[in-house]
Parts: C-alpha cells; sequence; structure tokens
C-alpha cells in the first residue's frame, strides 16, 4: 500500500534513544525489563522487541500467554516474562517454550507446581507481592510461604519478586514509601528464611516514573514501559524530574506519530448543523474536511467538538461528534486544502504539535490509553 488515508510511523531510533536516557539513571550493573505489553503500548510488539534487544534490554515483559507464545513463534528465543495471570493450561506451553510467568496468589503457585510436576522441566517464576494497590499479589506472609514453596521443588526457580507502586505518578511519595516498606520487609523475612535474594535476577519495584524518580526503588531490575516510547508517565512525573540534579537532563523522544488525509472539503453556509446529533451548528460560512478516522481508529469520541488536529501548520478543530470511522474538521484556516492532504492526529506539522498527552488532555484521559488503543489493523511504517 503505497498512500493509505491514515497511519501510523515508529521511529525505532527513539526507542533505542530512550532507553538509554533511562539506563543512564541506573547503577552499571541494573537489569532493564523491556515491556511490550498490549502490541506494545500500540507500537507494534515484534518490531519494538527486536529494537529493544538490540538496544541491550535484559528481559521483554509482556501481559499474556498469548502474547508470549506469538513472539516464539515468530522466533524470538531471548528472556521473556508474562507479567499478568496465566490459566493452567498455558502454563504447560509457556514451560515448554521457556517462557517465565508469574504467580500472585496460592492458586496460581500450586498450579505451577503441578504443571513443573507433569512437564519435569525448569519453570522459571516471578512472585508478586501486592504491597497496596490491592490488585494481583500475595501478601507479605504468603509471599514468604509461597518463596519457600519454589525454593523446595526440583524444577521451580524463583526469578523475580516484584509489586506495583500506586501512585508513583501522582508523585505520593508517603504511600509510595509505604510500599517499599512492604516490599523491603518481604525481602528481610526471606533473607531470614535462608533464600539468597541477592541471586535473584530480577527484583523489581520501579516502573518508568520510579526509575526516573527514585533511587531508592530501582533494587536490580526496573520495568521500563511509557517512557520507553518517548512518553512521560505524568506531567508531574515531566515536571519534578527536571527539577531533580540526577535527572534533569533526561529528554524522551516520542516514538510515534498518527496522520492521516483528507478526503472531502466543502464549504458550507452559516447555520447548518454537522454531523450526528445535531451538535454543532456553524456559526459563520466555513470550510469543513473529513479525514477517514473515528472512535474505530482509537479516537476517542469525546473529542468531539472539543479536540484539535494539525492541517498545513495550522490548528483546526474537531466539529461535530467523532464517528466510528470518520470525523469532520473545521479547516477555514486553509479554505484551500484538498483530498489527499495530510493532516496530523500526533506529531508535528511545521511548527506546531500536537502530542498523545494533548490528545488525552482533551479526552480526559493518558497517554498511555491514547497510544495503546490505536488498533493494529492500523498500517504501522517503522524507520530505523
Amino acid at each position: 500500500m503505497k498512500a493509505p488515508l491514515y497511519w501510523v510511523n515508529i521511529d525505532l531510533k527513539r526507542i533505542d534513544h530512550n532507553i538509554k536516557q533511562i539506563k543512564r539513571l541506573q547503577r552499571p550493573d541494573t537489569k532493564i525489563i523491556a515491556i511490550i505489553k498490549s502490541n506494545a503500548y500500540g507500537h507494534g510488539i515484534l518490531p519494538v522487541a527486536l529494537q529493544a534487544i538490540k538496544s541491550g534490554v535484559d528481559m521483554l515483559g509482556v501481559v499474556n500467554a498469548r502474547e508470549a507464545l506469538d513472539l516464539r513463534k515468530k522466533g524470538l528465543i531471548r528472556p521473556l516474562a508474562v507479567m499478568g495471570a496465566v490459566a493452567k493450561e498455558e502454563m504447560v506451553e509457556l514451560a515448554r517454550q521457556k517462557v517465565s510467568f508469574m504467580v500472585h496468589n496460592r492458586r496460581s503457585l500450586l498450579d505451577a507446581v503441578a504443571v513443573a510436576n507433569i512437564v519435569r522441566q525448569r519453570i522459571n517464576l516471578h512472585l508478586k507481592l501486592e504491597s497496596g494497590i490491592n490488585r494481583l499479589g500475595f501478601s507479605v506472609e504468603e509471599a514468604l510461604t509461597a518463596a519457600r514453596t519454589i525454593e523446595r521443588h526440583r524444577y521451580l526457580t524463583l526469578e523475580g519478586i516484584w509489586t506495583h507502586l500506586a501512585s508513583v505518578e501522582e508523585l505520593n511519595k508517603s504511600y509510595t514509601k509505604s510500599q517499599l516498606f512492604q516490599f523491603e520487609k518481604l525481602l528481610v523475612k526471606l533473607r531470614k528464611a535462608g533464600i539468597k535474594v541477592d541471586r535473584i535476577p530480577y527484583v523489581s519495584t520501579a516502573a518508568s516514573a520510579a526509575a526516573m524518580l527514585l533511587p531508592e526503588s530501582r533494587f536490580n531490575a526496573v520495568r521500563l514501559g511509557i517512557a520507553m516510547y518517548g512518553l512521560w508517565p505524568s506531567r508531574g512525573v515531566q515536571a519534578w524530574t527536571k527539577k531533580e540534579l540526577h535527572s534533569k537532563k533526561i529528554h524522551l523522544k516520542p516514538v510515534l506519530r498518527y496522520r492521516t488525509r483528507l478526503v472531502s472539503v466543502r464549504r458550507v453556509p452559516a447555520g447548518v448543523y454537522v454531523g450526528y446529533g445535531c451538535s454543532f451548528q456553524t456559526p459563520k460560512p466555513m470550510t469543513l474536511g473529513v479525514v477517514p478516522v473515528g472512535y474505530a481508529e482509537g479516537l476517542p469520541r469525546s473529542l468531539s467538538n472539543l479536540g484539535f488536529m494539525l492541517l498545513k501548520g495550522a490548528v483546526v478543530p474537531i466539529v461535530g461528534r467523532v464517528c466510528m470511522n470518520m470525523t469532520i474538521l473545521d479547516i477555514s484556516k486553509r479554505p484551500q486544502s484538498k483530498p489527499g492532504d495530510e493532516v496530523v492526529i500526533i506529531g508535528r506539522s511545521k511548527s506546531k504539535e500536537i502530542s498523545a498527552t494533548d490528545v488525552a488532555d482533551w479526552a480526559g484521559t493518558i497517554n498511555y490509553e491514547i497510544v495503546t488503543r490505536l488498533p493494529e489493523s492500523i498500517p504501522r511504517i517503522y524507520t530505523n
């Protein structure tokens, strides 16, 4: 397809740049787990995986067995961990494909033990601690019991221990410190139980925000997600990072651009209604342009009469409701535009730029959601 009507550009050089930016903040021996779950946050799982490996990460993290096994089928043989819940039936194939996976409660641990007894080969497990987000994970005492079970089993290896911090992106250090206390409490108990914590390859509490802001959260591994894609975990994290001496020089480069083309241009008089529900009425004669992207192509419907795009360096507002596959723009600032002209949804046009974070702000959500919800069917063009 030489000239698609909408497409996403992915600059893999920027993946490399962003990984190196975060690495600068870590100790030389800190391991990097590149999080490529959910189609690499919408960026394309295999190309991003290959670039992350090329950039020197130690492990890849996915969310489910399907992602892991698809990567294995495509020939990826590097260390890979499933960081979401796994069914017992999936554990068998993950074990055979040498994919690590997480246990987070008694049921998942018993399933892993049963599978190890069946396949009779080494299985690497990651133990998840519930430290305060109240989602998945063992309590401290449960985690201690689980670790002992893993250590005693002939075919099980404790490859990782980790937890999720709930409020680093909101800069709530007091709550984060309470979670880190729970994590360190577990490590102390493990050492007292004779488990050699220092030999566990992946001990991790830090995702992108903590990896940049909290040296005390890094232990021997960090999980690099949103920052790898050149997006800040929050505007607060971005501002705070610039204030901190150790992180003020960090510069992230957005990896993704999203563009489309005009498919229709029309001049309309004042007083006509635009789009479904007659939610917009032209206050004056206007030039309207239609682009062939809507909420099925990842554009939030909440941007109806609210969001913006870029056309030839001009900011052009969305008018009317975002449709399933089309969106109408007020292009009166560029009335000579014609079908085929490029429109920027995320990215730069001359001196103007719209970021995924801008789109998220208008839509009342977060940049993670904006990029992750871009359908896999959208053509992606990779440069490196």
